[in-house]
């Protein structure tokens, strides 16, 4: 029966377990490094003690071993450190900086393990390591710069653009200054919940956003400006009379070329690695184009997407992750939530847990679903994202990540949402009033409420929030 991908490593360990080997090559042994490369091939480094000299026969046992347990998955590639060797002490380098403890065998004492796994993409869900966002936490809590949150589902479908620009409508009805970014670029849909699809004919311009950042700016540099493709929101049955100014900056204009451009995006990302990098200028550029800004929030793509990866494990200060209570949402978030637990309590990232689509009030079953989705909330966060060594809090504190904000199924938020008038009927008039008042109603207040909590922003009385 031929192995698996998922089987190799326990393969390897096989190996080393073999009595011939315990016997004479582990006990020589300091680490041993399993390398994957992009095609899913097994190589190993190996790391002898000082003075413990490897025999030939030794490595050509072990080779019959992996040979025999990998078949097809072994790179017949052992590597040992030789010296000064030209070339070869580089690549000895280069796996030791980028290789990572293998937890799965942390009591196993000597010799010890390690992964390398080379990938030529999905970096930003594969890196052990939650970076670093384009500005220090402390510049947002003191309000110099404002909080970068992404908005994230690991299943399409569940409100998530929707709540997103709920959030940023009550963000901005309460006096705060909120860019939101498009970075669903494979199916945007920001722009058009603000604009019609076909505006005027007689408007010929292009619509630039983040798409063509992420290219022109490469080509062009400085003679690209960010700041003439912000489109400002600025309608007053949106905002209230004393409402901020939203400031969009969309996917890109899906015409004949977009295809085209978002081709090349993917190929440059996989050459040249750059895609994180021209995101962070991205964003610094948008602040200082729309400063003061107190949030960015980012519509990131569903899915395990090298984007979506990059903007909630790199590029945020904060995230608001959806679920919905389905076997299929919550594997994926099992994923996800481990992902973004990095090693120190205080560097991990700040999150608010959606219940998405939940039961509205008077639907039956709804107390039932909530209970099950908290318990499960629980469950998963106390496994994935918290450690053994910590105490973890009482699953009834809902200060904590893992305590739901519930939001309900919306039937009048199914399919297109229009919050533009298409015209100047009474009847549109109310139609846009009344969509205005579903999404700043006291369920997407609470994620607006929570973010100003996280980061140190006022979050005023909700009534006076009403259209």
């Amino acid at each position: 029966m031929t192995i698996s991908f998922g089987e190799t490593f326990d393969r390897v360990q096989e190996c080393f377990k073999e009595q011939s080997v315990v016997h004479s090559l582990v006990p020589k042994l300091e680490s041993i490094t399993i390398i994957r490369d992009i095609k899913g091939k097994i190589r190993l480094f190996l790391e002898p003690l000082k003075d413990s000299p490897i025999e030939e026969t030794e490595i050509a046992d072990l080779n019959i071993c992996l040979s025999s347990k990998l078949e097809k998955y072994y790179g017949e590639d052992i590597w040992l450190p030789e010296g000064e060797k030209d070339g070869y002490q580089a690549l000895i380098d280069t796996i030791k900086a980028e290789r990572v403890f293998a937890s799965w065998d942390e009591e196993s004492g000597s010799p010890r393990w390690y992964i390398l796994e080379r990938h030529i993409a999905k970096q930003a869900w594969t890196d052990k390591k939650v970076g670093k966002p384009p500005w220090k936490e402390k510049q947002v809590y003191e309000k110099h710069k404002p909080a970068i949150v992404s908005f994230f589902s690991f299943k399409g479908g569940v409100g998530r653009t929707s709540t997103l620009v709920a959030t940023a409508l009550t963000l901005a009805r309460n006096g705060h200054r909120v860019a939101i970014v498009d970075l669903d670029l494979e199916a945007p849909g920001l722009a058009t919940i603000f604009s019609p699809d076909n505006p005027d004919k007689s408007d010929k311009s292009d619509k630039p956003g983040v798409i063509d950042y992420l290219l022109e700016k490469k080509i062009q540099e400085d003679d690209w400006k960010l700041r003439t493709h912000i489109i400002p929101i600025n309608d007053v049955k949106l905002l209230g009379d004393n409402g901020e100014t939203l400031q969009l900056l969309p996917a890109g204009t899906v015409d004949d070329n977009y295809l085209e451009k978002l081709a090349r995006l993917d190929f440059q990302n996989l050459v040249n690695g750059e895609l994180q990098s021209t995101m962070v200028d991205m964003l610094k550029e948008l602040n200082n184009a729309a400063k003061p800004l107190d949030f960015i929030l980012m519509d990131a793509r569903a899915g395990f997407h090298d984007i979506g990866g990059l903007a909630i494990a790199n590029l945020s200060h904060g995230v608001v992750i959806f679920g919905t209570q389905s076997r299929q949402s919550w594997a994926g978030l099992t994923h996800v939530i481990r992902h973004l637990a990095s090693p120190g309590v205080d560097d991990r990232l700040p999150l608010i847990f959606v219940h998405s689509m939940a039961p509205a009030i008077g639907i039956s079953g709804r107390e039932t679903e909530l209970t099950e989705f908290r318990e499960q909330a629980y469950d998963l966060f106390k496994e994935k994202y918290y450690y053994r060594n910590e105490n973890v809090p009482n699953s009834t504190d809902k200060d904590q990540p893992f305590y739901p904000i519930v939001v309900p199924y919306q039937e009048s938020l199914r399919g297109d949402i229009a919050l533009f008038s298409r015209n100047s009927t009474p009847e549109e008039s109310d139609r846009l009033s009344a969509l205005v008042n579903i999404m700043t109603n006291p369920h997407y207040q609470g994620i607006a409420e929570k973010l100003c909590d996280l980061f140190k922003r006022e979050f005023k009385n909700v009534d006076k929030l009403k259209p």
